[in-house]
């Protein structure tokens, strides 16, 4: 599928647009930043295809497939995010061919990977002696620390942009892997990991940003070298992220009567389970919500002297009074009229 379809769709709708820049990039740059849409579509379709190659160009030499000329244009649409510790972009890339050859220069190395999730499309890449075919649903990664060659056709994907200081306690175990297709239960919980971060970036705060980047950090070293403690890291890091979005998704809905754990589970498309581990140490996420209302209820019944306690209730999303009055006793020791009295007297 591909980014024209549903994910463009979704970023065009809440992400700012902007001509790709001429300038190279700078992946050394760590400054965290909103998700947006770059493209050379702005731009003459022969132009197209010399703006990308000048983005690029601090990074690797990119070509024309044999039988294409930059007069035919160069398609590329991505969204990207710098989340501190890793620089997620995703989107759709024209077939081009790539070469980075290594060069004596006098600035810092550029110590970083690039962790590839191919969607549509095929990716060839080699470093030495080692080669990799990557077809749709394929995970991989190439280091930016040695020469390497590739080519793509049409393709769309996801591209993790990881330095290797952030990395530094698997730093070993990322080089082990590289240009050679990542497998197994793990690295498919990683894949599906990738899937729901992309999906939500687009409503994240910087803040929330920063912390997505470090449980991703976690979650890719889990999952690349896994060990008890490491594990516990990443799933805390991502319940704690989850919980957030949770909480905030909860709180924006939370006098509809239909607002049940089912709902918030569809609602940030994320499968029950992961929601009730993240809310586990709360009681459940049944058990927060009706906690949220019966305290969002409370605090109403006693500011608000002059509306009906079965009105409250209402607004608060408990359609019966007698519903409302049985979880308001059990919750603070005493029924709504009688909290209502206190507060007066």
């Amino acid at each position: 599928m591909f980014m024209d379809d549903f994910l463009l769709t979704h970023y065009a709708r809440l992400l700012e647009h902007a001509p790709l820049p001429r300038e190279p990039r700078d992946i050394r740059d760590r400054t965290p930043g909103l998700p947006r849409v770059f493209s050379t579509r702005p731009y003459e379709p022969p132009e197209q295809f010399d703006v990308w190659k000048a983005r690029v160009s601090s990074l690797t030499d990119v070509g024309l497939p044999e039988g294409r000329s930059a007069a035919q244009g160069f398609d590329v649409e991505f969204m990207t995010c710098n989340m501190t510790d890793v620089v997620l972009t995703s989107g759709h890339f024209a077939a081009q061919t790539f070469a980075r050859i290594l060069e004596p220069s006098p600035g810092a190395p550029v110590d970083h990977w690039w962790l590839v999730r191919v969607r549509s499309g095929e990716a060839w890449f080699e470093a030495g002696e080692r080669r990799v075919h990557a077809r749709p649903g394929a995970m991989f990664l190439i280091s930016l620390d040695e020469d390497f060659r590739g080519r793509i056709t049409d393709l769309d994907g996801l591209v993790l942009a990881l330095p290797r200081s952030v990395f530094a306690g698997v730093a070993e175990e990322l080089d082990s892997v590289r240009i050679a297709i990542l497998s197994g239960n793990l690295i498919e919980l990683l894949a599906d990991y990738l899937s729901n971060l992309e999906a939500r970036v687009v409503r994240m705060s910087t803040d929330e940003l920063r912390q997505a980047g470090r449980a991703t950090v976690e979650m890719i070293a889990a999952c690349i070298k896994p060990s008890p403690d490491r594990l516990g890291q990443a799933s805390a890091s991502f319940d704690s992220l989850l919980f957030e979005r949770a909480r905030l998704y909860i709180e924006n809905h939370l006098g509809e009567f239909d607002l049940t754990p089912e709902r918030v589970a569809r609602g940030l498309r994320i499968s029950r389970s992961n929601l009730y581990r993240a809310f586990e140490s709360v009681g459940g996420v049944a058990r927060y919500i009706l906690r949220k209302r019966l305290h969002a209820a409370h605090a109403e019944l006693v500011g608000a002297d002059d509306r009906q306690v079965q009105e409250i209730a209402y607004r608060h999303g408990f359609k019966l009074g007698s519903d409302f009055a049985r979880a308001f006793r059990r919750e603070f020791g005493i029924s709504p009229r009688e909290a209502r009295e206190r507060a007066r007297r």
